[in-house]
């Protein structure tokens, strides 16, 4: 079962096309209200600093949000970037989830699929990236 986090980011990641097609299948024909946006909008950037763990603003990122109405039930998404119609589609997969439609049910072996090819392609990342760690030492670490 794929948690709404889990969604969000597999929606981040997912290509436009992909999404689009995931989400005609998993409302099953039902229309989609729109009842907020897609609309653009500026979105404060939270971090949390890693020696005080003190949260500061880092600054302004460009979003997208929408929101949906599917068969009764509301779906929400927030999507960096300008991407309207992504965010739109986020949004109908979201109140499909939320909803427990049999067609989300459907499509969540390809998201599940997505996620752990993102995953495989993090770790690769990952490995390529220990392969260029370099360990210094110098003469006064060494008793002569």
């Amino acid at each position: 079962m794929i948690g709404k986090i889990t969604l969000s980011r597999i929606c981040a990641y997912a290509g436009g096309a992909l999404l689009r097609s995931l989400a005609e299948k998993a409302a099953e024909g039902r229309e989609a209200v729109l009842l907020k946006g897609p609309e653009k909008t500026m979105v404060l950037l939270q971090v949390r600093e890693p020696v005080r763990r003190s949260r500061f603003y880092l600054g302004e990122v460009l979003a997208a949000h929408c929101v949906v109405e599917l068969g009764g039930v509301r779906g929400v998404a927030v999507m960096m970037g300008d991407d309207l119609e992504k965010t739109r589609d986020a949004a109908i997969l979201d109140a499909a989830h939320s909803g427990g439609f049999p067609g989300f049910t459907l499509v969540e072996g390809e998201l599940l699929a997505l996620e752990e090819q993102r995953q495989r392609e993090l770790a690769q990342e990952a490995a390529e990236i220990r392969k260029t760690r370099v360990s210094f030492q110098s003469l006064e670490d060494k008793e002569l």
